[in-house]
């Protein structure tokens, strides 16, 4: 009975053994045994969880500090792919590519620049440092405008502008060692820049002209953000300024995409350039007849208990027309602009109170009327 055991397992080890050394690729550059293929599969599959796992962990502990949601969400992913692809570079070693075979492969020449041969390591080196670059300027920049300019008690509108000059010079630099890494030298863009100012003369003028113009709103600040402009009939509250477009945030909480060119070309009413400090005027008509000294004391009563108008300059009511069906007067008060205050919804306050207490008051709000006198003819 053990001798028949024996047996079987000696025949199963052997046909175990040939199917492993079963040959799926089998040529004079390079052969592959079925026994390889499955066991390296396996160790992929092993290897890719184990990679998770190590993700996992790194993000509970490392990602953890960086606030940028974004970048980490990057940065994690950026080193689950490195891993994964050391992973593969394992794995092939494992599966009998020789390190011969992968470092001519790596070093092989695409094509040619300026007499530099352009090789696939240094081209995917250059990329993946210029995507790491991109993710690490808006890291870095956001970081210097959150954590150093936020100590120096600077404006919302100037941070913004520091930290948007600060991302435009890394990317720039970030750009010039990716050529450098890749091996392009830069007179090889002499060409290429006059072919690109040809395209732009032809097909993006637009496209520069907005750019340049984010660049002086940027520099000049004749609107930043946290402004409140009227533009085109929209009044709003710009949230950014970017390389080609502005967004502005309007009381109805629409988001309005204007290009850069229109805040430089159209007229802007900047309701808060020098400050937010701004008059407003309610004009109202009284019946004739009314006490029009008691009518003054209301108005002003009215918009000094409003918490939204300012007492300093004080609000003036001024009589300024006997009109055809009514004493027209009008109710000057400032108020400071913000995101927080509409200046719509004070004139509605203060229409509300007014119409109530001139009620109580025996004080009637004028309405358009007209005598008729009829002769009789002979």
């Amino acid at each position: 009975m053990f001798t028949k055991i024996f047996t079987f397992l000696n025949s199963t080890r052997e046909s175990f053994i040939i199917l492993w050394k079963y040959p799926v690729i089998s040529s004079e550059i390079y052969s592959l045994n079925l026994g390889i293929l499955i066991s390296g599969f396996l160790f992929l599959l092993v290897g890719t969880k184990i990679i998770k796992i190590f993700m996992k962990k790194a993000k509970n502990r490392f990602l953890k500090n960086i606030n940028d949601n974004a970048t980490r969400i990057w940065i994690s992913n950026f080193l689950f792919y490195l891993l994964l692809f050391l992973l593969v570079i394992s794995i092939s070693i494992y599966m009998g590519f020789s390190i011969q075979i992968i470092k001519k492969v790596w070093t092989t020449s695409i094509f040619t620049i300026s007499d530099n041969p352009i090789k696939i390591s240094s081209l995917v080196l250059g990329i993946l440092f210029f995507l790491f670059g991109l993710r690490l300027s808006k890291y870095f920049s956001l970081k210097f405008q959150n954590s150093i300019l936020e100590h120096f008690k600077i404006d919302l509108a100037t941070r913004k502008t520091l930290e948007k000059i600060l991302r435009y010079i890394l990317i720039i630099l970030t750009s010039l060692f990716s050529l450098s890494i890749i091996g392009i030298p830069l007179t090889a863009f002499t060409v290429i820049g006059g072919a690109f100012a040809i395209g732009i003369g032809f097909g993006s003028q637009n496209l520069v002209n907005n750019f340049l113009s984010g660049l002086v709103l940027t520099i000049e600040r004749p609107v930043k953000v946290g402004d409140i402009v009227e533009v085109e009939n929209k009044l709003g509250t710009i949230e950014s300024i970017g390389a080609r477009s502005t967004i502005i945030k309007t009381y109805d909480n629409l988001r309005v995409v204007l290009p850069n060119s229109k805040l430089l070309e159209n007229t802007v009413v900047n309701w808060s350039l020098i400050d937010q400090l701004i008059r407003r005027k309610l004009t109202i008509g009284i019946a004739y007849g009314s006490d029009v000294i008691k009518a003054k004391e209301r108005l002003e009563f009215v918009a000094e208990k409003h918490r939204q108008i300012v007492q300093n300059p004080k609000p003036l009511v001024l009589f300024s027309d006997f009109g055809d069906s009514a004493l027209i007067f009008d109710l000057l008060f400032w108020t400071k602009l913000t995101s927080e205050i509409n200046p719509l919804q004070i004139e509605s306050d203060l229409r509300f109170s007014i119409n109530q207490l001139f009620a109580e008051e025996n004080i009637e709000i004028a309405f358009p009327q007209m005598d008729v006198h009829i002769k009789n003819g002979s």
